[in-house]
């Protein structure tokens, strides 16, 4: 599937699916970049040209992050929102750090934490679309 299909695709995705599933699919996204930009900083010795590639997936991310944060409702939200503000804070913070020191490191533990929330995430809709019966 071609670059402009998958993200006509992705966008299709995100206009129908139910609020629960719209954060899984970011969670996704979030996920399937990270480990993106990992491979490509393992390649950086052999190929110097996938520093632009980390510099934009990395990025991409920070976008998606961004938009999470945006979306929490801190009024309704309470102290959930406010530790997942703080978290989507923290992630930025250590991906522009990962963006200049290019280490895998840096990314391993957003990976493992996003994919934990991912899996929340969709573990409350299911619970949702019971209660919706």
């Amino acid at each position: 599937m071609s670059k402009r299909a998958s993200n006509a695709y992705r966008q299709a995705q995100l206009g129908t699916a139910g609020p629960s599933q719209k954060v899984v699919l970011l969670y996704d996204a979030i996920i399937k970049d990270l480990r993106l930009a990992s491979s490509c900083i393992e390649k950086i010795s052999e190929d110097p040209s996938q520093i632009e590639s980390v510099h934009q997936t990395l990025s991409r991310v920070e976008r998606i992050i961004l938009e999470l944060k945006i979306a929490l409702d801190m009024d309704k939200g309470g102290e959930i929102a406010q530790n997942l503000h703080d978290l989507y804070s923290f992630w930025i913070e250590e991906i522009s750090r990962c963006n200049s020191e290019k280490s895998v490191k840096i990314l391993e533990p957003i990976i493992i934490m996003a994919e934990d929330l991912r899996d929340t995430w969709k573990e409350a809709g299911k619970l949702l679309g019971k209660g919706q019966q």
